[in-house]
């Protein structure tokens, strides 16, 4: 396994910044941009700490916005500041636009072809894949530290996965639960 060494913010050009979220944003695919994200800020560059990228994940799930935006402008900030993060937002989101608009118009003249479906199905299949795995390693971090927030994971796939419970609701519940046991177990 190859040895990442961490880089300080500013040792990251605008140019590297540019160059990776287009590309992340052009050949990944649904859910699964959070995990290519972190692949590609900590695995491969070591732009960010996995406990630094996890909890950028984490608020960039509770603010309001996409994940993976949310996520961009905090790598993009913690590289180069707010340039980094405007950089980082178009890059990310501005090529794939362009692409998929070009598809559409492509799409409606085959729309009844049927690999083309299967082919789309086996897309979202991967993107749900790679969602989980995100999950899994917050989890395993989580979990590694302390063992209750297995409670509030396992209590709101129940609320939300099996009873149907709207999502604000339980996730203000969870949340409040979660900084009450936080703020008691320090």
């Amino acid at each position: 396994m190859q040895t990442v060494v961490e880089r300080k913010a500013g040792d990251v050009s605008l140019l590297q910044i540019l160059l990776l979220f287009a590309r992340i944003g052009l050949t990944s695919f649904g859910g699964g941009l959070s995990a290519w994200i972190y692949r590609e800020v900590v695995t491969q560059r070591g732009w960010l700490k996995e406990d630094e990228f996890l909890g950028a994940l984490t608020l960039g799930q509770i603010l309001p916005g996409s994940n993976v935006v949310n996520l961009s402008i905090y790598v993009g900030y913690r590289m180069r500041g707010p340039l980094g993060s405007t950089i980082a937002v178009c890059a990310l989101l501005v090529p794939p636009m362009v692409v998929i608009v070009m598809l559409a118009t492509v799409f409606h003249q085959f729309a009844q072809v049927a690999w083309l479906h299967r082919f789309l199905e086996g897309v979202a299949a991967a993107a749900i894949g790679m969602t989980a795995s995100v999950g899994f390693r917050t989890a395993r971090s989580m979990l590694a530290a302390q063992r209750w927030p297995l409670v509030l994971i396992v209590g709101v796939f129940l609320a939300i996965g099996v009873m149907r419970w709207p999502l604000v609701p339980v996730a203000l519940v969870a949340g409040a639960a979660g900084l009450f046991i936080a703020s008691r177990s320090r």
